[in-house]
């Protein structure tokens, strides 16, 4: 499991939140990321060639802001930066930027 932040763009403003659950391969990306009010978003994502990931967030069950992502990763000796957009169901959408680091 790995760790790092998350950035992403929502009513005019950008939020930073840390995370400290991150699982990401060639194949794959699931992260944990703890935000306001003891709530918990979860990234699901999955690539074909290891660069474009797509996929969906999902809050905590019963809520209506879930959506889609979509991703481009860029891998660096210093972790691996995923710059992509959020897109919820019907409504807004944003700019999201995860930051995962190696682990160690």
């Amino acid at each position: 499991m790995g760790n790092g932040w998350s950035l992403y763009h929502y009513e005019g403003q950008w939020h930073r939140h840390e995370f400290h659950e991150a699982s990401l391969s060639d194949s794959k990306l699931v992260i944990e990321i703890a935000i306001e009010d003891a709530e918990t978003v979860t990234v699901t994502a999955s690539s074909r060639d290891g660069v474009r990931y797509q996929g969906d967030y999902r809050y905590r069950e019963g809520s209506y802001s879930n959506g889609e992502v979509l991703f481009e990763r860029f891998k660096g000796p210093a972790g691996d930066v995923l710059v992509g957009e959020w897109r919820e169901a019907g409504g807004p959408k944003g700019d999201w930027i995860i930051k995962v680091l190696p682990p160690g």
